[in-house]
């Protein structure tokens, strides 16, 4: 036994010994050699070191293994944290690294590590869409942005960029549904946000619509405070401002409308713009094609609730007589609907 034990202990020490060979004296072998063992904390340790030293600083391999060691820290110790400094580092590891002579060799996996981590970022930043952080948000999704462009400098990130301002403009845009409503310098950046949009994508209809809502609420916030005792120049004053926002929201809203013209908030935004504009015709003609859609709406339900208080014998039932008469009501106002 005492033999065995013996022979097993020099194999082990020649084992070592031989091992020992192999690896490096230099901080990127020995960093390399802890990376295998998955001692990552060791791997770091040498690795920050090894981008120091002038022998290896200018050799991407030194900087593809900071930003893989920097990963694999990510994903063990901070996967939960949306703001990770391990991430940011083993990005800016991979940036340096395709800078550099000899990049060719492990670009391919380094691209495959950079789409994970932009991937992490993108999905952090929407979770992170709600007042208390949007913030931080906004930062993950620049950083986002700017690995998709390491990766692809010419990829077109536009339909990304529209997704994510109309969320973060629709998150920041809640509290104008409420009775404190938005202060200025939220109604300021929302308003700066759907501009951005727009410029990206002009058609966006949603965008267009929100922009011309901003500028009609800040008109009708305006009349609804104002003091009907003040002075007449003042009182001109105020209206030529009210004035100016509903002409500012008026294309925006018509261009919502042209892209998508059977929404109701549209119709109502329209005739609310013109009425505040003091043109009573084109608001007239917008209260009436509002009410021309929700005739559309109401005529069927009307004829369904005719038809089974006939069928259960109902004819001369009170609810019978008063479905009857708003449904030809709206026959008399709307000829068409008997097409329906």
């Amino acid at each position: 036994m005492s033999k065995k034990i013996y022979i097993l202990f020099i194999v082990s020490i020649l084992t070592s010994s031989v091992f020992g060979q192999f690896v490096g004296k230099d901080n990127l072998s020995i960093s390399l050699f802890y990376m295998q063992k998955t001692e990552l904390d060791s791997a770091k340790k040498y690795i920050d070191l090894a981008i120091i030293d002038d022998n290896l600083k200018s050799t991407p391999k030194t900087w593809y293994y900071r930003g893989f060691i920097y990963k694999e820290l990510y994903k063990k110790k901070e996967k939960e944290n949306k703001v990770s400094p391990l991430r940011l580092i083993s990005i800016e590891s991979f940036k340096t690294m395709l800078t550099l002579e000899g990049k060719d060799e492990f670009t391919e996996s380094a691209f495959k590590i950079l789409k994970y981590e932009a991937s992490t970022l993108y999905n952090d930043a929407a979770r992170m869409l709600d007042p208390k952080n949007y913030r931080t948000a906004v930062s993950n999704y620049q950083h986002y942005r700017r690995t998709m462009l390491l990766i692809n400098p010419n990829i077109d990130l536009k339909s990304r960029d529209v997704k994510f301002k109309l969320a973060l403009a629709s998150m920041l845009n809640r509290p104008a549904e409420t009775s404190t409503g938005l202060d200025s310098a939220q109604a300021y950046l929302i308003k700066t946000l759907y501009i951005e949009i727009l410029s990206i994508e002009a058609n966006n209809s949603s965008a267009n619509y929100n922009l011309a809502i901003l500028y009609y609420n800040q008109g009708a916030d305006i009349i609804n405070n104002m003091d009907y005792d003040m002075d007449i120049t003042k009182l001109n004053e105020v209206q030529d401002r009210c004035v100016e926002l509903f002409l500012k929201g008026l294309p925006y809203m018509k261009k919502s409308y042209e892209l998508t013209p059977n929404k109701m908030e549209i119709l109502i935004g329209l005739k609310n713009i013109y009425y505040g504009l003091n043109d009573l015709e084109k608001s007239e003609m917008f209260k009436l094609k509002l009410e021309h859609m929700e005739a559309k709406k109401r005529y069927p339900v009307l004829k369904n609730k005719i038809k089974s208080l006939k069928d259960k014998g109902m004819k001369d039932s009170e609810e019978y007589v008063k479905y009857k008469t708003e449904l030809q009501n709206l026959l008399n106002k709307f000829k068409d609907l008997e097409k329906e």
